[in-house]
């Protein structure tokens, strides 16, 4: 697997990213790979953002509805 190693990192930066890593129960490493996942999961400017995912909720009610149920407009 590759690896990165970054220079000239601020003291207050390592200090930081030690105390969030220790806050989530993560070493340094794990926490850093996380960022650095996150950030190449953002999505690009002037790209769509990625998909939602959508969890479907059963209510008990089989009474059908529509959108002015729901929103109390007629469509707009």
């Amino acid at each position: 697997m590759p690896a990165l190693h970054i220079r000239d990192v601020p003291e207050e930066t390592v200090a930081a990213i030690k105390r969030r890593a220790a806050r989530h129960g993560h070493s340094v490493q794990q926490e850093l790979r996380e960022a650095l996942e996150r950030l190449a999961n953002e999505p690009e400017r002037g790209r769509p953002p990625r998909c939602l995912g959508l969890t479907i909720v059963e209510s008990g009610n089989d009474t059908p509805f529509n959108r002015a149920d729901i929103y109390g407009d007629d469509g707009r």
